[in-house]
């Protein structure tokens, strides 16, 4: 055999050992594979399938689940699906709510009442609902002005003339006949601008708007005064509210007269309590009223705190008055009136779960409350003309003498 003979066997040989090699680790990869696969399947570790791609919701679709939950409902939009379906009706119906081809008015106000109710700014409003920052923030406006419309017709007394008597103060009668309701004022924390940072700044050293409000014996507000500065006294606030030519105040007729705290002074229609005496509930908790004017300040506080209880019931159903975002001041009044008109809407509507305790139990340094020495009307009558001072001094007397 010659030379290239034996060269080309001995190279064709390698070859085909090279092929066949090749081919037996491939062989042997892949059985190897395949058992690592088995292995895997079997004691559930390792190689596992690729998690599935769940589709988001959209805003509408999101609004609609809540809606068919009770709880998630009135946890998302602060309202109970029937409520929220009968306030969407009164906007719509009265107020100008409208839906688009972009966005309908259920999804609306949804979003709206989210924002609201647990302080959500325009940024994570797009981002739950899909929608861009300008479309949030149009439609944001629109549900506003259609809720502040609402908000000035449910934001009233219901009998302007107050010729009857409240319920609860029953218990209290003859002494507290012509009372109202009570007047407060409250400090909403509002974002500003650095250049208007001072004129926002208020006695407790954050910015805010100086809001009064006056409130009847079943917590729902009659009268809202929003806008002013934090930096403004609260008398200020209180001046230009009775004295505004717009005639919405409800200034209490003869005889009557709303319960305010030291702040405030004594006048006709306005009945302020006994100074330099204990007044607030918390300074009788070791010791109890010790002359005639403490037993008037307590009776008066315990009645009084009708209005400190139903802001703080607005302000914790209503998370966004808790700190309203950068929003031109009007804007920020606005939010400030809808919610009102949310809370008075929410009690009228049997939305009661709040939580709120009976403001009107103290009645523990009174030997037999209720007692009527004369009967309602012709107490009215007979401290109609009598100036506020004089009025306060009997109903003092009266209760001291029960004491």
């Amino acid at each position: 055999m010659s030379t290239s003979e034996t060269s080309s066997n001995t190279s064709s040989s390698a070859t085909h050992f090279d092929d066949a090699s090749s081919t037996w680790w491939d062989m042997g990869g892949t059985v190897g594979v395949l058992a690592a696969l088995a292995s895997s399947s079997s004691s559930g570790h390792g190689v596992q399938d690729a998690p599935l791609q769940l589709e988001e919701l959209t805003g509408r679709q999101w609004v609609a689940r809540n809606l068919a939950d009770s709880k998630k409902c009135y946890s998302n939009f602060r309202l109970h699906p029937s409520a929220f379906h009968l306030l969407h009706n009164i906007l719509v119906a009265h107020h100008g709510l409208r839906s688009t081809h972009q966005c309908d008015s259920i999804e609306a106000l949804g979003m709206f009442l989210w924002a609201c109710g647990t302080r959500q700014c325009q940024r994570q409003m797009a981002e739950r609902f899909g929608r861009s920052i300008d479309t949030v923030s149009r439609k944001f406006g629109e549900v506003l002005d259609a809720v502040v419309s609402f908000a000035d017709t449910i934001i009233k007394p219901r009998d302007p003339t107050f010729s009857s008597v409240h319920h609860k103060l029953q218990r209290f009668s003859p002494y507290f006949d012509g009372c109202i309701g009570a007047i407060d004022g409250t400090h909403i924390p509002v974002l500003v601008h650095e250049h208007a940072h001072d004129d926002f700044i208020n006695r407790k050293g954050f910015t805010s708007q100086n809001v009064l409000a006056v409130c009847d014996m079943d917590m729902r507000f009659t009268f809202v005064a929003a806008g002013k500065r934090g930096a403004a006294h609260d008398m200020a606030v209180f001046r230009e509210a009775v004295q505004s030519s717009n005639k919405r105040f409800p200034h209490p007729p003869k005889g009557k007269y709303y319960l305010v705290d030291s702040g405030y002074p004594l006048r006709e229609g306005y009945m302020a309590p006994y100074s330099k005496n204990r007044y607030h509930l918390t300074e009788f908790e070791d010791k109890g009223p010790e002359n005639l004017y403490e037993i008037f300040n307590y009776y008066h506080s315990s009645l009084r705190a009708v209005v400190e209880r139903s802001l703080g019931v607005l302000k914790n159903k209503w998370q966004i008055m808790k700190g309203i975002p950068l929003y031109p001041k009007e804007k920020q009044s606005k939010i400030i009136l809808a919610c009102f008109g949310l809370h008075n809407f929410a009690m009228e509507h049997n939305e009661h779960e709040l939580g709120v305790r009976d403001m009107f139990r103290h009645d523990r340094y009174l030997r037999s409350a209720g007692q009527q020495i004369v009967p309602a009307q012709d107490w009215l009558v007979a401290t109609a003309n009598d100036d506020i001072r004089t009025v306060r001094d009997w109903i003092a007397a009266g209760l001291y003498g029960l004491a």
